[in-house]
């Protein structure tokens, strides 16, 4: 035993290989146990919370039907290049489009994601800063949110952790091998979402400057920008479109407060209002985080802070570059719009916590913050308030309909309800209605003002489901309600939609009024114009619009005195039904 233990000391090859070999097989456990891990957290609750607006876009319009349609439907409906879909497509032939089936792909991308993220930390700084890594990514409460999330956000995460991996590679081994994969996943990840750019731009200018601008570097540079080429036409017509320009109207600094808590706890609670306010959650990882910035700062090495360094400038640069964008006219920035930068971030987390005078407690910090993580993502599952909204139990409660009705509600709650009702409920944009029943859909924490349907509806039915709260109102006959009316009650919401099903959608004593009420706003302006035009015409054809005003005015004497007094009574009696 004494030779034995000499030998090894005096660096025996075979006594090193057999510690290898040892370290070799537990970390292959470790990574093994952090994958099983990853993949249970973000497979086992797949169905557990309902489609939100943006999963019911993927689900509902642009995956049903023929390949052709799909395309035409990412370039009409999404803001976001296809390649997602182009996977999503294919499995949903599989799988199906229900929440377990489709949510599967991303699940799938988040589960790669994890050993990839193990390759990039043992890049970094060895096997210790691979497991951390992995570990960080397999209990990162946002990355496991959008690995449940019938969206292109897990693919980017999985194809710029990819293009970081080849990048980091290359600067190693300098092999042609190495930057042709840099260059091709940095171009499928292009293709799969715009804010990719940013994290490649980082790399490709960190690659020029080191290598120099050299014909292989050059070539795979190329090769990224001439797939960019190829994506502005289709980005140009996405960026008109309506849906993204909301991102403009919030404040740039509150949206890139948000998405940090968003990087820390996901984006749980936030899409309606949790109980509370969101920050608590962050108050741990932000304190945990900030002990390890703060003893890599007091024991770190410059050589060991020139490592982390790499995914720090990736990180941060690419949001830094996300806001020059918004500064120059470009403002989409989002917390999942960010997501690309979030792995090189973690990474440096990791590294910083392998320092070697900082070890142990970095390796005890970083196992906090993956506790802490790890009972958050199980307090998801339990607790509806840090989930999405759950419109598939606000459409079993509403029920299809089985005679006419209205449903109030948010506005990004119609393409759900519409998805999950399935009963030809649809949005509709004009009024009035004559309908028996109206169903509202409120926040349960809105204030509660005068209700004015209450005076017209006899009966009403309350059902709480948490954070909604749905009051059903029911008449023994049809009541005539306005647009308006229903446009402005009071739900929480900062803005109201309107829906229509089950039966009859407008009034017809109603819209004969309406059709009559327009017909004389026309005839008044049609006066006005002709005095107008007069005028302008001069003296030669003043006369044209007197006799044009005075014709309308004989007609309505012909008419009588009494008809006169029912087209206003008539005028006064739609004013009040259709306020």
């Amino acid at each position: 035993m004494e030779t034995a233990t000499a030998t090894a000391r005096a660096g025996d090859p075979r006594a090193g290989s057999g510690r290898l070999a040892i370290a070799g097989s537990t970390v292959f456990w470790i990574a093994a146990g952090l994958v099983a891990a990853g993949v249970a957290i973000r497979f086992a609750t797949l169905g557990l919370q309902s489609y939100h607006h943006d999963e019911v876009i993927t689900a509902g319009r642009v995956l049903p039907g023929s390949f052709g349609h799909m395309l035409h439907e990412v370039r009409r409906s999404e803001s976001t290049p296809p390649l997602y879909y182009i996977f999503a497509w294919a499995w949903s032939k599989s799988f199906g489009l229900h929440e377990v089936g489709l949510r599967s792909l991303s699940a799938l991308f988040g589960a790669i994601t994890i050993p990839v993220a193990f390759l990039i930390g043992r890049e970094l700084a060895g096997r210790r800063a691979g497991l951390l890594t992995m570990a960080l990514v397999a209990l990162n409460p946002m990355l496991i949110w959008y690995s449940q999330e019938a969206r292109a956000y897990a693919l980017v995460v999985l194809l710029c952790a990819a293009s970081l991996l080849f990048f980091l590679r290359f600067r190693r081994t300098g092999s042609h091998r190495d930057l042709a994969l840099w260059s091709a996943f940095s171009a499928l990840a292009l293709t799969s979402h715009y804010f990719a750019l940013f994290t490649i731009v980082i790399e490709a200018a960190w690659l020029l400057v080191e290598r120099g601008p050299r014909g292989p570097v050059l070539a795979a540079i190329g090769g990224i920008a001439a797939v960019g080429l190829a994506l502005v036409p289709l980005a140009a017509h996405q960026a008109n479109s309506n849906h993204i320009d909301w991102i403009g109207h919030l404040a740039v600094w509150d949206r890139l407060e948000d998405s940090g808590g968003s990087f820390l706890i996901g984006e749980t609670g936030r899409v309606i209002g949790a109980v509370g306010p969101r920050q608590k959650y962050t108050v741990v990882p932000l304190m945990l985080i900030g002990l390890l910035l703060g003893l890599g700062l007091l024991r770190g090495r410059s050589r060991e802070w020139r490592v982390a360094a790499i995914g720090i400038v990736i990180g941060l640069g690419s949001v830094a570059l996300a806001l020059f964008a918004a500064a120059a006219g470009k403002d989409y920035v989002l917390a999942r719009n960010l997501l690309p930068a979030l792995l090189p971030l973690i990474a440096a987390i990791a590294v910083i916590a392998t320092f070697a005078r900082a070890r142990r407690l970095g390796v005890a910090l970083i196992a906090a913050l993956c506790v802490y993580w790890l009972a958050f993502d199980l307090s998801v599952g339990a607790t509806p308030d840090l989930q999405r909204p759950n419109w598939r139990e606000v459409a079993r409660t509403v029920r299809p309909a089985v005679r006419p009705r209205v449903i109030v509600t948010w506005t990004l709650g119609v393409a759900p309800l519409e998805f999950y009702l399935r009963d030809g409920t649809v949005r509709a944009n004009t009024g009035p209605f004559l309908v028996p029943e109206v169903d509202v859909v409120t926040k349960s924490t809105a204030t509660r003002f005068a209700d004015p349907l209450a005076a017209r509806f006899p009966r009403t039915e309350v059902a709480d489901l948490g954070r909604f709260t749905v009051t059903r109102y029911i008449a023994p006959h049809p009541i005539p309600l306005g647009m308006r009316l229903l446009r402005h009650l009071r739900t929480g919401f900062q803005t109201n939609a309107v829906m229509i099903g089950g039966g009859p959608k407008v009034a017809p004593g109603l819209a004969h009024r309406e059709r009559r009420r327009a017909h004389l706003r026309e005839l008044r302006r049609a006066h006005r114009r002709g005095f107008r035009s007069a005028r302008h015409r001069g003296p030669r054809h003043a006369g044209h619009g007197r006799r044009h005003g005075q014709a309308h005015h004989r007609q309505r004497q012909k008419r009588g005195p009494a008809a006169i007094g029912a087209t206003s009574s008539l005028s006064r009696r739609s004013r009040a039904c259709c306020r």
